[in-house]
């Protein structure tokens, strides 16, 4: 998305949902064992649901503003695509040919590193690279959450694909259809049930409740908060007394995160005036992870932790500097243009 939401938290909330991503990889990277009170997968899990949901309920609004599948996806492409080329030539020609045991002309003429490249197709993800952070605990990873933007480009195209077949004319078979989806993953593809996550299903969840409670936008703000008042013992039961943790986060989780999100916090907004580093901080978190710790192996949890965060903060802040914001200006060729009045016969 765009900074258009400085009155709101969405983008904090992405800033902070990209460093929990982090967070979550950094056991992982440095082969650190968790708290046992810690659930770091779950944090991280979380935290892409996080990303789901915000973006289901913003890129409804959008089409509802503009509902033109060209515009509409020539604006999704505008904010996803730049990004994603950036992150993989710096992936491929600085850490890739900094962090290897291969001599260059080998890295770069390796089959594995020209299908690298493959990322950019927005289908599958294709995280390792030959010969690099030989010697970290996760050899050869590269970027590990590339996994996630395949599935974000599905959204799009499905949420598409239902505009063009006319749902969003009637909201309340827009309605109609999320529901149908969400109790259809509840029901057939929940881990609660079936004892396994599937991500190419349930974070389409998230993301359809994201844009369920954009379609009600109005009466969603109107009733979040008693809303939120009756699911989150509901939730609560489900969690805690069922140990149906899945279930219960995907009731409870979008109508919180799209409430907090919409609030206007004036004493925060000087967090969100340098821009969106979201995305950059996501996509570069794990490349920078792997090089800090390729670099100092020994340096503890912590310290390791938080230099890997400022340095994909600068990393982000440069993403959306350099590269998104400049991209999205492209946008505007895709804007509805004003309708001007006939003039009388």
């Amino acid at each position: 998305m765009s900074t258009q939401h400085r009155g709101n938290l969405f983008d904090l909330m992405r800033i902070c949902a990209a460093s929990a991503v982090i967070f979550s990889h950094h056991f992982h990277i440095t082969h650190t064992a968790s708290p046992t009170w810690l659930h770091s997968d779950m944090v991280g899990g979380v935290a892409v649901m996080t990303f789901f949901t915000i973006s289901g309920y913003l890129v409804t609004q959008s089409w509802l503003r503009q509902p033109k599948a060209l515009a509409f996806l020539s604006k999704r492409f505008l904010r996803i695509w730049p990004g994603v080329l950036f992150a993989v030539l710096t992936n491929v020609f600085l850490f890739g040919i900094f962090f290897n045991s291969m001599p260059a002309a080998d890295f770069l003429a390796h089959p594995d590193t020209l299908g690298y490249f493959r990322n950019l197709l927005l289908i599958r993800d294709y995280p390792y690279l030959p010969g690099v952070f030989e010697n970290n605990p996760i050899k050869h990873l590269m970027n590990g959450p590339l996994w996630t933007i395949p599935i974000e480009s599905l959204c799009y195209l499905v949420l598409a694909g239902a505009g063009l077949l006319g749902v969003f004319r009637s909201r309340w078979l827009a309605g109609l259809a999320a529901v149908a989806y969400l109790a259809f993953f509840l029901t057939a593809r929940n881990a609660d049930l079936t004892g396994e996550m599937q991500h190419w299903f349930e974070y389409p969840a998230y993301f359809t409740y994201g844009a369920l409670i954009a379609v009600f936008r109005d009466a969603f703000q109107a009733r979040s908060g008693r809303l939120l008042l009756l699911l989150t013992p509901l939730a609560a039961m489900l969690f805690f007394g069922l140990q149906m943790e899945h279930t219960a986060g995907l009731l409870l989780l979008p109508p919180l995160l799209i409430h907090i999100g919409s609030l206007n916090v004036p004493a925060l907004a000087f967090l969100q005036r340098g821009g969106d580093p979201s995305y950059g901080i996501y996509l570069y978190g794990c490349p920078v992870q792997q090089s800090v710790y390729a670099l100092w192996p020994d340096l503890a949890f912590i310290p390791s932790l938080l230099l890997s965060v400022a340095l994909a903060a600068v990393a982000g802040y440069a993403s959306w500097h350099l590269v998104e914001s400049p991209a999205l200006r492209f946008k505007r060729w895709f804007r509805r243009a004003p309708v001007t009045p006939q003039a009388a016969p």
